[in-house]
């Protein structure tokens, strides 16, 4: 469903609240280009470890260029990012800090895309729908999550962490698989 007024709802109707918003109105982009300032609060950044399953998101800093491209109907959005997270270790469950930085662009548009829900074709090449702005304004907090979330290590591993180690761990913590197999008591006693 489409996103109105910096809200997503889910197919059951209910509201979800996006975790970083940034409502951007059409009337603000006046000139060459408008640029904007982001910085997450507090709760939106515990917003943001939550939805990422992170440790902490210590802080997250965007600045933003809105553009009207030559049509006037669509909207051109460079942006970039830097984030001081604590992810775990996939290894050996301890804190991992990072600077997590990012650079993206994408476009909105007031004219409604019809889809073919008849043929999905996916090329990699193919530039992104344009996505929608609703009653004059967008939300850019919700494409600077959906950045965000690209950027994450999806395995992060604290410095030295290997898996060998944690195989060596275990096996050092169990007993000889074959100890306690009837057959191998039985092979003793010939």
């Amino acid at each position: 469903m489409l996103m109105e007024k910096g809200q997503k709802y889910l197919e059951t109707g209910q509201e979800l609240e996006p975790e970083l918003s940034c409502l951007i109105l059409i009337s603000e982009i006046r000139g060459d280009f408008f640029k904007k300032e982001i910085k997450a609060t507090r709760e939106q950044c515990l917003k943001l470890a939550k939805r990422f399953d992170l440790i902490e998101v210590k802080s997250l800093k965007a600045c933003l260029k809105f553009a009207f491209s030559s049509s006037q109907s669509r909207v051109h959005v460079e942006g970039n990012f830097v984030a001081n997270i604590i992810q775990q270790c996939v290894v050996t469950l301890k804190p991992v800090p990072r600077d997590v930085q990012g650079i993206f662009s994408c476009k909105y548009s007031e004219t409604p895309i019809i889809e073919d829900t008849e043929t999905i074709d996916f090329d990699l090449m193919t530039e992104d729908p344009p996505e929608p702005i609703v009653d004059g304004q967008f939300d850019a907090g919700i494409i600077l999550t959906e950045q965000l979330g690209l950027e994450l290590d999806p395995f992060p591993r604290s410095p030295g962490a290997r898996f060998d180690n944690l195989r060596d761990i275990n096996s050092a913590n169990r007993p000889d698989r074959y100890s306690n197999n009837p057959f191998a008591i039985l092979k003793k006693l010939k």
